[in-house]
C-alpha cells in the first residue's frame, strides 16, 4: 500500500522519453545516484523531496517497477500518446498509484483509471510547483527498507544502499534481507555522506554492515510480517488493457524482487521464493510482450 509520509516524499518521474525525465529532474533537484534507477534530491521548507527516475525505461521494464515500489507520488510527462505512454498508464492503474500530476496538452485515455484523479498542468514549471508544495502525512511505523545496491568497499567492508519506506533503522540493529533470509548487523549509517545514528522514513541511506553481499530486496527486522514462499495463493486480476493470453512464463514483481514463474486465476507459482505481506498486490509482467508488458496484478490472500 502506498501511503504518504511525514516530512518527505518520493516522487516517480515518468515519461516514454528519458531525456524529458532527466530535464525535469534537473529542474527540481540535484542528482545523488545513477544506475538503472536515478535519484535527485531537493530540500524545500524543511521537507526532503526525492525524485526517482527509471533511467533504463522503456528499454527495460524492471526500472519502472523499482521506481514505483519506492514512490508515493507521480509526475507523468507526456508529449504525444505512444504505446509506452499507454504502458505507463496501465502500470500506474494496476498498482493503484492514484496521487500525481500529468504534464500534457494531449487528450489521454484515462477514463476508468486511477489517473482520473491526477491534476493536469500544461508545463514542467507548474509540475515543479506541485511537487514542491506536496504535503506528507503519517505512515506505518513498521521498519521496512528497500535495498537497491550492495558492494564491498576496501577498509570499510560490505556496504548497502537503499531507501527507508517506513519506520526507523538504527546502528547495531540485526535485520533480515528478504527473500534471501540473509541476516546482517548494521555497523554504521550514512545519509548524504554524513554519519548518523539512525535512518528514518524517507531517508536515502548507505549502511556498512556485518554479513554477505546482498541482492536487491526488502530489509526488515528479524521479527516481521512478511511471508517468503514459492507459491502465493490469492486472486489474479488481468488488466483490461492486456489483450493477450498468458500461456508461458511471467515475472512477478514486488519490492525490488523480479521473479520468474507462472500465474493462474488463484495461484502464483514462482521459480524461487518471494517475500510478500498478506493482501499485497504483486505486479504480473509479460516481459517479452512487444505491445504491453504489464499483464495485471495478483493479490495475495488475507
Amino acid at each position: 500500500m502506498h501511503v504518504l509520509k511525514v516530512g518527505y516524499m518520493f516522487v516517480a518521474v515518468l515519461s516514454d522519453k528519458p531525456e524529458i525525465r532527466e530535464q525535469f529532474c534537473k529542474m527540481v533537484g540535484k542528482e545523488t545516484g545513477k544506475d538503472d534507477i536515478s535519484f535527485y534530491n531537493t530540500n524545500f521548507q524543511g521537507r526532503l523531496i526525492t525524485l526517482v527516475e527509471p533511467s533504463l525505461y522503456p528499454d527495460k521494464i524492471q526500472p519502472l517497477l523499482y521506481t514505483l515500489s519506492i514512490s508515493d507520488y507521480v509526475v507523468l510527462l507526456v508529449e504525444t500518446l505512444t504505446p509506452k505512454i499507454g504502458e505507463l498508464i496501465v502500470a500506474l492503474n494496476s498498482l493503484k498509484m492514484d496521487k500525481g500530476v500529468i504534464v500534457t496538452c494531449v487528450n489521454l485515455p484515462l477514463s476508468g483509471t486511477v489517473l482520473e484523479k491526477y491534476e493536469k498542468v500544461a508545463d514542467m514549471a507548474a509540475a515543479k510547483e506541485k511537487v514542491l508544495s506536496l504535503q506528507a502525512s503519517e505512515a506505518s511505523q513498521e521498519m521496512i527498507a528497500l535495498v537497491d545496491k550492495s558492494f564491498a568497499v576496501k577498509s570499510v567492508g560490505n556496504v548497502a544502499l537503499g531507501v527507508m519506506k517506513s519506520g526507523t533503522m538504527k546502528k547495531h540493529d540485526k535485520l533480515f534481507l528478504l527473500p534471501d533470509k540473509k541476516e546482517i548487523e548494521i555497523r554504521t549509517i550514512q545519509i548524504n555522506d554524513k554519519d548518523v545514528e539512525e535512518a528514518k522514513t524517507g531517508d536515502r541511506f548507505g549502511v556498512a554492515y556485518k554479513g554477505d553481499i546482498l541482492e536487491r530486496g526488502v530489509l526488515v527486522p528479524l521479527r516481521n510480517e512478511f511471508q517468503v514462499e514459492n507459491i502465493v495463493n490469492g486472486k489474479f486480476s488481468q488488466s483490461p488493457f492486456f489483450k493477450d493470453e498468458l500461456k508461458g512464463k511471467i515475472h512477478a514483481y514486488s519490492n525490488m524482487q523480479f521473479i520468474e514463474g507462472n500465474v493462474s486465476d488463484s495461484e502464483l507459482r514462482l521459480d524461487r521464493p518471494m517475500a510478500f505481506q498478506k493482501g499485497e498486490s504483486v505486479a504480473v509482467v509479460d516481459a517479452s510482450n512487444q505491445k504491453l508488458r504489464i499483464a495485471g496484478v495478483f493479490q495475495s490472500k488475507w
